[in-house]
């Protein structure tokens, strides 16, 4: 049960239950920041993976699209923080070489794809029309993709066209 005193933080939190058919209280964690900052995290989709499928995660579906355009400085940074962690941790042995690392993002790009195609819809929906994706599935609604989304899945297509990510005749 939410405790604000706030009603338009109420009215925020309760889209988001609408909009989230599947948000219950045994696998999120809500923390209060202020009267008007909460912070929900969904652990529904929490799983060990390998640090590929994490970056490609983040960037299609987390970043803003114009980040993208330093993808290559993105990469290392993550690369750089990742072996510096592991070998602070005395793991150094676990984390692939650079090269290894840069085939495994490969590897995940259709992954990366398919976040981005449906996920990224979902993050870049507009707060004032969100679609009940109950509704959506059952066919009962037509889907309504943000102008947001439209804006960014078009910038995304050639990038994942040119780097062969939707090529599956080769998969």
């Amino acid at each position: 049960q939410l405790r604000s005193k706030d009603s338009q933080v109420k009215t925020k939190v309760y889209k988001l239950q609408k909009h989230r058919s599947d948000f219950f209280c045994v696998r999120v964690y809500i923390t209060t920041l202020s009267l008007t900052h909460f912070r929900f995290v969904d652990y529904q989709l929490c799983h060990f993976t390998n640090p590929a499928q994490d970056l490609q995660h983040f960037l299609y579906t987390s970043s803003p699209v114009n980040f993208l355009e330093k993808h290559s400085v993105l990469v290392e940074e993550y690369y750089n923080t990742l072996h510096s962690t592991l070998t602070l941790l005395g793991h150094a042995d676990l984390c692939p070489s650079s090269q290894q690392f840069h085939k495994q993002l490969d590897k995940m790009g259709r992954y990366a794809v398919l976040k981005a195609c449906t996920v990224l819809s979902l993050v870049f929906e507009d707060p004032n029309n969100f679609q009940d994706t109950e509704k959506m599935l059952k066919e009962e609604l037509s889907v309504d993709f943000s102008e947001r989304y439209k804006d960014a899945i078009k910038t995304l297509l050639p990038l994942f066209e040119q780097k062969g990510w939707l090529d599956f005749e080769t998969a």
